[in-house]
């Protein structure tokens, strides 16, 4: 079958999530994707659960479609081997310290003078030019720092499973990495890209923070994240069903279905939002979220559940849309979620699973030219 990427060397030596979903991508629509490691293997591995050691949930979903190799870059010999991996390669993604390769004589300057065509992809907190590009953070503290957790308008705390700064970021750099291929078909040069996770946080938000820095300017209060009419309300069996009803035809359905006639016209009444917000969850808590799904024909207008993480992987949305595939592995059986892109004629797929740590080492290092012996001599000597 046609692949997009077909034919596109990746070489993905990042650790953590942004760089290993990137790699994942490109894999998917048929990029040659090798997953470099240290000679442990990613921290990932070690991760619950274990369909089998070394091969946690975690890496048999974002590093399918890759194949592993295992280098020690502190080692001369390993910066070697990365290097010849690097001058056949059409694309780099890294996810290390900015300046680290470079400490290393693996920095962009020096390979891009090795592959003048090589898009090298550095995936970091802070981007390369921050001042706090040393500063370490997860995805928890970069959406706290750049406002996009802060909770004023929607109620208590929660922390979400989605690490929402590292899928955003990771998106970046695949779009990226799309472009800069496409740019050298016509320059015949390869280029730099930074993604930082902090700078995708804020570009997530450009709608609210958009309407703060208009609001600076008018005087009008920025509209928050909630309103009497898309909020989310707790039923009587204490689950919760999402009230969207943005379109005043969708708000006098919804106040009709609720019986509250009186709230019909008060859908942008927000000098009262207190109290309108008071009067809609004591109805909603009269019944069930069944009864009121069925009440709104199951979510034809904008009221819908809100499912768990294990009610939406069952529910009728998650099975029609054809995203969950169980494949036979030799380690068993595992169900993946597919990409979610849909294209008519160079589609993705799942084609095989994540490796284990180095399982490519002897086929990748034969074709770099390495020998047996010299492939033996490099594992005693803890190189690969």
């Amino acid at each position: 079958m046609e692949t997009a990427l077909q034919g596109i060397k990746v070489i993905d030596f990042s650790q953590w999530l942004p760089g290993q979903y990137c790699g994942m991508v490109l894999a998917d629509f048929g990029a040659d994707v090798i997953k470099v490691e240290g000679v442990k293997g990613d921290p990932n591995r070690a991760f619950a659960p274990q369909l089998a050691p070394g091969m946690s949930s975690w890496n048999l979903a974002l590093n399918r479609n890759k194949k592993g190799v295992t280098v020690n870059v502190k080692t001369e010999a390993g910066q070697a081997i990365l290097k010849k991996m690097l001058q056949e390669a059409d694309v780099f993604i890294e996810g290390f310290r900015p300046g680290y390769l470079r400490s290393k004589g693996l920095g962009y300057e020096e390979m891009h003078a090795l592959n003048p065509r090589l898009v090298y992809c550095s995936i970091t907190g802070f981007g390369q030019e921050s001042k706090f590009r040393n500063k370490p953070a997860h995805d928890l503290n970069i959406i706290g720092l750049s406002g996009m957790n802060f909770l004023n308008d929607c109620g208590n705390v929660s922390i979400s499973e989605v690490q929402v700064s590292a899928l955003g970021g990771s998106l970046n750099a695949v779009a990226a990495i799309s472009m800069a291929l496409l740019a050298r078909e016509r320059t015949g040069r390869g280029q730099y890209i930074d993604i930082s996770l902090y700078n995708t946080a804020l570009s997530m938000q450009i709608v609210s923070l958009a309407s703060i820095l208009g609001c600076r300017v008018t005087g009008d209060t920025p509209f928050g994240r909630r309103a009497h009419y898309y909020d989310v309300y707790q039923t009587k069996d204490k689950k919760y069903i999402s009230v969207g009803t943005i379109e005043p035809k969708f708000w006098k359905r919804f106040c009709e279905i609720a019986e509250l006639p009186e709230l019909a016209e008060r859908q942008y009444d927000f000098s009262h939002e207190k109290e309108i917000t008071a009067i809609i969850q004591n109805k909603i808590k009269t019944k069930t979220r069944d009864e009121w799904l069925e009440l709104t024909e199951g979510g034809a207008f904008c009221v819908t559940p809100v499912y768990s993480p294990e009610e939406a992987l069952e529910n009728d949305l998650t099975k029609a849309s054809g995203m969950v595939e169980t494949k036979t592995e030799d380690i068993g059986s595992v169900t993946y979620l597919k990409t979610a892109v849909a294209m008519s004629d160079t589609p993705g797929s799942v084609r095989f699973r994540a490796p284990y740590a180095g399982e490519h080492n002897g086929s990748v290092l034969t074709h770099l030219g390495y020998s047996a012996e010299q492939i033996r001599q490099l594992k005693e000597d803890g190189v690969i």
